[in-house]
């Protein structure tokens, strides 16, 4: 019987963050327009077109000067979607996709896990995943909100197309029991998720 099984990972710090999250948004924008404002004023008015070397330099500099800015908008940009991210988590089968979705409006899917593929699972408190982390090979992918409470985090090692790959998930107790139910083999469940993580222990 094929599971089907969907979590969406939710991120307080949107909802505590929106007002600053709407501030920077428009500083942001304010820092692109002053950038390009000012590469335009120097291109187009401060630049001696007459020789080659006039015009390589003050378009030099007319690209320095609004670089800045430039390089604020790109950081902040970075900044803010990382601060406003969220998880869906798809279990359909056999098969795990997921999907980051950012400002709780943009969504792209992150990575696509077959549970055949799958060779170990389990919290990374446990010692077989200081194991996997340590391997140089193993590409490691994050889908977690929470990470000050490391008992919530489960670990899934997986291969795909020859690579290896450590993903972080934060599972809530329903769909960690769907995806122990979808795994091929009970071998590939580390003893650590028999035991409940803080959270479920406070609750």
């Amino acid at each position: 019987m094929d599971i089907f099984f969907e979590q969406n990972v939710d991120n307080p710090r949107i909802e505590k963050h929106k007002k600053r999250t709407a501030i920077l948004s428009v500083v942001r924008k304010i820092l692109l327009a002053i950038g390009v404002i000012i590469m335009f004023f120097i291109i187009m008015f401060m630049v001696d077109f007459s020789t080659a070397l006039g015009a390589a330099i003050g378009l030099a500099i007319g690209v320095f000067s609004g670089a800045p800015f430039i390089l604020a908008f790109i950081f902040m940009g970075k900044m803010l979607r990382n601060s406003n991210t969220e998880y869906d988590y798809i279990l359909n089968g056999g098969t795990l996709r997921v999907v980051k979705v950012v400002l709780r409006n943009k969504r792209k899917l992150m990575c696509t896990v077959r549970m055949s593929a799958v060779e170990s699972m389990g919290r990374v408190t446990c010692d077989a995943y200081d194991r996997y982390a340590a391997s140089k090979n193993a590409k490691k992918q994050y889908a977690i909100c929470d990470y000050e409470d490391e008992s919530r985090i489960v670990y899934l090692s997986y291969r795909d197309d020859g690579e290896n790959f450590l993903l972080h998930i934060e599972p809530n107790d329903e769909m960690l029991s769907a995806l122990r139910r979808s795994l091929p083999r009970i071998g590939i469940i580390d003893k650590s998720l028999n035991m409940p993580s803080a959270a479920a222990k406070q609750a």
